[in-house]
């Protein structure tokens, strides 16, 4: 590995603006981390169940250990990440450990070996190379143009919708689940582990600005980005602290919204697949389902990103929260293959958005000096609802033996959150404090 000195020099000498390799981490991090733990994984549960014999809720139980973990290290991580030299420390460590993880699953016999392998190894390399950390990053090196880049970088997460599914199919028709975690594990280590080694702080740690802007020219786009509406650079010079921020109600209401929304993001994604399956559609049919809502998802990201770099970014997830309560009405009407796509589709634009925007609104709302400290304070609460609902929806369709009445859950729970960021209103500026 090159110096300290050579490594702080390198996104100087770069012919682009070193702010797109961290959204490059980002992107891969929600493809190749967030593929497997989740969408991925929903193709392993008919075959290995099975095979091993397991119930549903067994299955998934591991993921949600997976997402416990999440919980726990969220505060211990994401404050390192407001750290200079942390960053490609903890993101390559928790590359070997996810794509470690991945590969023991092909061994497992017992449900405690699955436990371990995927709900212990792998979850924890998920709590860092899932790329929550990112959420920290990619808005340290961007306020401008804020948005855009976590579009772009939170695309990573639909095309993993577009491609593990498929992926993880051919491989399991072609050579058996166990072999086809072998090749998720590896293929999550071979594109983890360069991009985790170049991750950096933020761009004042290499003598850069946010935006790649010039010193020359930022004062003046700064200021044309504050005037725009709800614009990131409005708030640009601002930052709060997690102390600061536990102040004020908007804080907990965002947190609220956060935990009712968490339970789709993850609960829902991780058994749609196995949903589909259960009213009789192909496991075909169902991949096929997933890889249109990776599609439009990633197509959605481009629009979000527009409206919330014109708009306040509140009231585009108040809209984004009311989409995704229709889409979910629309998959208790699923009952066909072509009714599948249709909500898969439609499920996509939705999601997409939530993916975009939610990391949007504790930047945007808090500022980028403490975001890392801001995330490991607050985050975890969603990270909590997270890790229940993969096992809690596996285990109310194994009592009730169907996923209707969790689905109509969910719906409400969107409705109540956007009711909650209505109340959100933007919080006043602090007395002081760089962003």
């Amino acid at each position: 590995m090159p110096p300290p000195a050579a490594r702080a020099a390198l996104p100087r000498r770069l012919p682009f603006y070193y702010g797109w390799v961290i959204v490059a981490g980002f992107f891969l991090a929600g493809f190749a981390a967030g593929g497997p733990m989740v969408f991925g994984f929903s193709i392993f549960i008919v075959p290995m169940e099975q095979e091993l014999g397991w119930s549903r809720a067994t299955l998934l139980f591991p993921l949600t250990l997976g997402l416990v973990l999440l919980t726990v290290l969220s505060p211990l991580l994401q404050p390192l990440m407001d750290r200079r030299g942390w960053p490609p420390i903890v993101l390559t460590a928790s590359s070997i450990l996810l794509g470690v993880g991945m590969i023991l699953n092909s061994r497992v016999q017992e449900p405690w070996q699955f436990i371990v392998s995927f709900g212990l190894v792998s979850g924890a390399g998920f709590a860092a190379g899932g790329g929550f950390a990112h959420l920290a990053l990619v808005p340290k090196w961007f306020v401008r143009m804020r948005a855009r880049a976590i579009a772009i970088g939170s695309m990573g997460t639909a095309v993993s919708a577009m491609v593990y599914p498929l992926f993880a199919e051919v491989a399991i028709n072609a050579f058996g689940w166990r072999t086809a975690w072998v090749a998720v594990g590896v293929s999550s280590l071979a594109l983890l582990i360069p991009i985790s080694l170049l991750m950096r702080r933020a761009p004042e740690d290499a003598g850069l600005l946010p935006d790649g802007d010039t010193p020359e020219k930022a004062p003046e786009r700064a200021s044309a980005a504050a005037s725009t509406a709800g614009g990131a650079g409005a708030q640009e010079e601002r930052s709060y602290t997690p102390r600061e921020a536990a102040r004020h109600r908007t804080t907990w209401l965002i947190v609220g919204v956060m935990v009712l929304t968490a339970p789709t993001l993850v609960g829902l994604t991780s058994n749609w697949a196995a949903h589909f399956r259960d009213i009789g559609l192909s496991s075909a049919t169902a991949a096929g389902a997933v890889t249109t809502y990776g599609t439009f998802s990633l197509l959605s990201r481009f629009v979000w990103g527009f409206l919330v770099e014109r708009y306040h970014v509140r009231p585009v997830s108040i809209a984004q929260a009311l989409m995704t309560a229709l889409a979910l009405l629309t998959l208790l009407f699923v009952q066909n293959g072509p009714m599948a796509l249709a909500y898969g589709a439609l499920q996509g634009i939705t999601l997409g958005g939530a993916l975009a925007l939610q990391p949007l609104i504790w930047a945007n709302y808090y500022g980028r000096r403490h975001l890392g400290a801001i995330l490991g304070a607050f985050q975890p609460f969603a990270s909590a609802a997270m890790a229940v609902s993969p096992a809690g929806i596996g285990l109310l369709r194994d009592r009730l033996g169907a996923y209707e009445a969790v689905f109509a859950a969910l719906l409400m729970m969107w409705l109540l959150a956007a009711l909650l960021l209505y109340l959100a209103r933007p919080l006043p500026r602090p007395g002081g404090g760089a962003g």
